[in-house]
């Protein structure tokens, strides 16, 4: 991957966000040059300048990552289904695709088994895995809440290969420190962290992770990011949104999220207490009950900051935005 010119790269971020949003539609050349604001001629190199994929690959890897979501989290959804609501035109060129890319067949996944494991798809070293009686035991004294989270403005810096590095708390220090230039209150807004692919099935070197600070947009509004700032008394923080002209291209993007229903643990402990609310939400709650996840990212919410209690506990919530079956 490249380094790139800041007004580049916050522009082929909104065309990842735009895939990540519309895989069941047409992603033409055209059509995603036209929202980066570049030529068609020149679109393509560009996008594979910043992101080490030409854009047709990066638009079916992502297809395939998701229908293996849609397919792990919800067992007994058709793979016909998975196929359609991802984009592909059926059955046969998902299946070719899935097995060129994972190694194996769709048909002859478990759907319990990590896909990290195939002959392509390498997760980053050390990557955990429980059994589901350790999660079960786990779970015992654990309750997932179904809530909302409201609609807020983003100000956010995306880290490619964000694990077995700094770069994620380099970024948070480079967000507080724009915090702390604009005048905020770091107490009237909430840190974001967004996984916009599982490490379990992307290979590592391609993982992406969002970490940002959330305004939100109705402050009379309630929801999750509601009760936290109720939580440090700043139930009626009232602070000023962030325009673009606030962001510096070459470090941060900017993003409106429009409310949405979430599936959420909150966590108190280490990492290893975090990593298994992940396990648990996606190998155990959503395969079990009448939710699956929605085409938007999992989140972690922090209600507090390292700069209370460091980082090496952590204090959020793991929240994987739902859609009712």
């Amino acid at each position: 991957m490249l380094a790139a010119n800041g007004h580049y790269s916050e522009r082929v971020n909104r065309v990842l966000d735009y895939i990540g949003e519309h895989l069941d539609e047409e992603l033409s050349l055209d059509r995603l040059s036209q929202i980066a604001c570049f030529s068609p001629f020149h679109f393509h190199r560009i996008f594979q300048g910043i992101t080490g994929e030409t854009l047709n690959a990066h638009v079916r890897r992502v297809r395939l990552e998701r229908a293996a979501l849609l397919l792990r989290t919800s067992p007994r959804r058709r793979i016909t289904d998975a196929a359609i609501e991802t984009g592909f035109a059926g059955t046969a060129e998902f299946s070719r695709a899935f097995k060129n890319h994972f190694g194996r067949a769709p048909s002859s996944w478990d759907r319990r088994s990590p896909l990290e494991k195939s002959k392509i798809c390498k997760a980053p070293d050390g990557l955990s895995f429980y059994t589901l009686e350790e999660l079960e035991d786990w779970a015992a004294n654990v309750r997932v809440q179904v809530s909302r989270l409201e609609a807020f403005r983003y100000v956010y810096i995306r880290v490619f290969a964000p694990y077995g590095n700094m770069r994620l708390v380099d970024a948070y220090y480079s967000l507080t420190g724009w915090l702390a230039e604009r005048g905020t209150d770091m107490r009237g807004v909430v840190f974001i962290g967004m996984s916009l692919d599982d490490p379990a099935i992307t290979p590592s070197e391609q993982c992406r992770f969002d970490m940002g600070v959330a305004f939100r947009k109705q402050p009379e509004s309630d929801g999750l990011l509601s009760e936290i700032l109720r939580s440090r008394g700043q139930a009626e923080a009232g602070i000023a949104l962030p325009d673009r002209s606030e962001c510096d291209p070459r470090e941060f993007s900017i993003r409106d999220l429009e409310a949405q229903e979430i599936a959420a643990i909150h966590c108190i402990g280490d990492l290893g207490h975090v990593d298994r609310a992940w396990h648990y939400l996606y190998r155990i709650w959503l395969p079990s009950g009448a939710f699956e996840p929605a085409n938007f990212p999992a989140m972690e919410v922090f209600v507090r900051q390292p700069e209370e209690i460091g980082w090496e506990t952590f204090d959020l919530h793991t929240c994987i935005p739902v859609a009712r079956l």
